[in-house]
Parts: structure tokens; sequence; C-alpha cells
């Protein structure tokens, strides 16, 4: 029997599992996070997932994300991933949402599902989450990585803080990324599998399925830092004049993202052909870079530009780029906030470009 290791655990049994098989699962992000998040969660049987994901593989992804491999470069995430899965295990089934969540399509993809997980890497869509969880009366499971450390919560509104509570808006100073200050797989593997515990144990506690005696990170946030093996579990207050939760739900207005990167996008192959028409801003990081980049482009690193650096003016037509389109979209909208308007972003990314190369610096 498929499930025989976990049907015999107390909380979950016969009646558990067919909770499980019931339950619906929305996951954001189908990186480093997503992909244990996403095996563990179709291995043991949760029978609807919603994969979100507008993101390619690239060969940098490989290192972490564990669902795909080498082959997969420049294929989309979802469309692999809900293969994967399904092949894992033909009792679940995967809605594929091949893109970016805004405002505008978040509660018609999340409406029906019941638990959004984050296992997004950046500050804007998880504050999108996180309202969007509170106006749905659904709870979020949180995750996130850097480095060597990792943390993960349960943000629901109706028993305990939301993610605002702790950070009202989005920080003004510079925070890192992944792509730019690195992590370690294993950490992703970690946080990823503890997101996915909690969602198995959220979907017996919303089935009034799980036993006394267990418990959740719903108000608690779990923090580990691997390179002094050193973890703790805190309790979280919920903030009483918190923006977002603590207004009637249906008066929650989700934010808007930044507009000014949905511009005219040209596919990487329409750009392919003319090239050389364009100057070409490589924001990734040197280590990226010297393993291949567009000819002639310049280095100009998204953490740079963040901090206020500016080596060139708007003079003629160009194309930031980088990895898999994810930090472009955040260049174009700064340089657009400083005048540029001859300005677009490589959408599919470099780990989809098909044109000249070079490496080294």
């Amino acid at each position: 029997m498929r499930y025989a290791r976990q049907t015999v655990l107390d909380a979950v049994g016969a009646q558990g599992q067919e909770t499980i098989g019931a339950a619906k699962v929305l996951i954001v992000g189908l990186g480093g996070l997503g992909s244990p998040l996403a095996l563990y969660l179709a291995a043991a049987g949760v029978g609807h997932l919603g994969l979100v994901d507008a993101d390619t593989v690239s060969l940098s992804n490989l290192q972490r994300q564990i669902l795909y491999q080498t082959n997969d470069c420049g294929q989309p995430k979802v469309a692999l991933a809900s293969a994967r899965l399904e092949a894992l295990n033909p009792d679940v089934r995967c809605a594929a949402y091949p893109v970016f969540l805004d405002s505008a399509n978040a509660e018609s993809i999340a409406a029906d599902y019941d638990i959004i997980v984050d296992a997004t890497d950046n500050f804007e869509t998880k504050y999108l989450l996180n309202d969007l969880a509170v106006k749905l009366g659904k709870p979020l499971v949180f995750g996130s990585i850097l480095r060597f450390s990792g943390q993960a919560s349960i943000f629901w509104a109706e028993h305990g803080p939301c993610y605002r509570c702790l950070f009202p808006t989005i920080p003004e100073h510079y925070i890192p990324n992944c792509a730019e200050a690195g992590v370690l797989g294993a950490v992703a593997g970690f946080i990823g599998s503890l997101q996915a515990l909690e969602v198995i144990k959220l979907i017996l506690l919303l089935n009034n399925a799980l036993p006394n005696g267990y418990s959740t990170l719903v108000g608690r946030i779990f923090t580990f830092d691997g390179q002094t093996m050193v973890s703790h579990t805190h309790r979280l207050a919920k903030d009483p004049d918190c923006p977002v939760c603590s207004i009637n739900r249906a008066d929650v207005v989700l934010p808007q993202l930044d507009l000014k990167c949905a511009v005219a996008e040209e596919s990487a192959h329409k750009l392919k052909e003319h090239w050389e028409d364009y100057r070409w801003i490589d924001v990734r990081e040197e280590a990226e870079w010297e393993k291949g980049h567009i000819p002639n482009a310049l280095l100009w690193p998204l953490s740079r530009m963040k901090s206020g650096e500016w080596p060139v003016a708007a003079q003629r037509p160009t194309v930031v780029y980088c990895q898999s389109g994810v930090r472009s979209r955040q260049a174009l909208a700064l340089l657009k906030d400083q005048n540029w308007t001859m300005i677009q972003h490589l959408p599919e990314g470099f780990g989809a470009w098909a044109g000249p190369v070079e490496q080294g610096m």
C-alpha cells in the first residue's frame, strides 16, 4: 500500500489519509523551497496541487531545485513539475499556472484552495500572498532562506498574527536575494520539507483530524542557522493595529505590484535576431556573468543598482536581463524611475537565450 508508513501513525490513519487526498494546496514558487515541498506533498498523497511559477529552468537552479534535470534548462517549471509530480503519484492532480501572481489574478487562482504556501524569494510577492491569505481567510505557510539560514511559519489571521504584524511594509533598505547572496541547497531542502510537514498537519487540523498533543507553527516562527546548527522557535504577537489583519477582511485591498514592469516584451527569439541594435545590461552577479553573457553587455548587478550606482545614462534602446527574468523586471522598474524610456527586459532570461554568448570578463 502506497501510504502504509504514514497511515500507521495515529495522527493520520485511514481517515486522515482520505482527508489528505481531498485537500487542495496552492504552492507559489517552484524553486529551492517549492521543489522539496511539492515532492513531499505529492508523495504524501495531497490530492490537488496548484503550482504557480512563471520561470523557466536554468542551470544555476539545479544545485537546489531538485524537481528538475540538466536537460530541462529553458523549459517552463510548472509544466515540468506537474508531469513529475503526477508521475511520482498518480493519485495527485496538478493545476499549472505559468504566470506571475499579481493583484489582478491572485484571488481567482487561490479561491478554491484550502492552504496557500509561500515558496517565493522576493518581498513583493510575500506581501501580496500575506494580504491574499488574510482577505480569503486562508492559512499561509511561509518559508524563507538565505545563505546557511532559513525560517518557517504559518500566518493565519483568524488564529494568530499575519506577516504584516511583524513587518508592516516592505523593507526600504536593500536585502539581497539568494541569487546575489547565495544559499546552500540543503538548507532549501530542509526548510521546504518543514513547510511540507506543516501543510500536512494543517490539512488534518482543518478537518479536525489532528489529535491532541500535536501543534503547528501558527503564531510561531522557526529559525535555523546551518552554520552553527542552532534553531529556535519564537512566539509571535498579533498587532492590534496591523494595517491588514486588524480590519474587516472583505476590505483588504491587494497591493499593486509594480506595473512599470508590464511593458511590451519581445521574445528572446525576436531580440536575438537584432541583438546588435541594442545596448545590453546584465543585472546578474559577477560569478554568473563570468560563466557566460551576451557579447558586449554591461555588467551592472541589481544589487549595485539598488544601492544607487548609475554607471551609464539613458541614451539608446536598451535591454536588461538576468538569468530567468525575475531580477530584470525589478531592474526595469528602477531604470524607469530614473526616466529611462527606451528600455525593456528579456522576459525569459539568459537561461533561454539562444543567441551569441561570451565567457569571462
